[in-house]
């Protein structure tokens, strides 16, 4: 798996509980790694627009399909076997305590994108 990274700031200063941001993203990478194959790609883009941190991880998987993609982060909805439906869900839960938005696109082929706004 191919990761590449890109931040369009000189310095980025977010007032945030470290640990808990820290949850959301290796969260939301452990799932885009779950859901890649041998020639996947992550990429992680971090850069300022206007009052907020724009922090959008892209992989280039499967896709969620939009029945689930309109369910994704609803508490205890999984699509894995093993799964428990808590991870998404405590993502948006801790980014809205940040007063943050977080949101899923995706296309079932075409990977998924997860867009991350913090306030700054």
């Amino acid at each position: 798996i191919e990761i590449n990274f890109v931040n369009t700031n000189k310095e980025v200063y977010l007032d945030f509980d470290y640990d808990r941001m820290k949850q959301v993203i290796v969260n939301i990478l452990k799932n885009s790694v779950e859901a890649l194959n041998n020639n996947g790609k992550i990429n992680i883009t971090i850069n300022k627009i206007k009052n907020y941190e724009k922090i959008v991880i892209e992989d280039n998987g499967p896709g969620i399909n939009k029945e689930d993609l309109e369910k994704i982060g609803d508490m205890f909805y999984t699509t894995k076997e093993n799964g428990t439906g808590i991870g998404v869900a405590l993502c948006k839960e801790i980014i809205e305590l940040h007063s943050g938005k977080i949101k899923y696109y995706s296309k079932i082929g075409k990977g998924t994108k997860v867009v991350i706004k913090l306030p700054i």
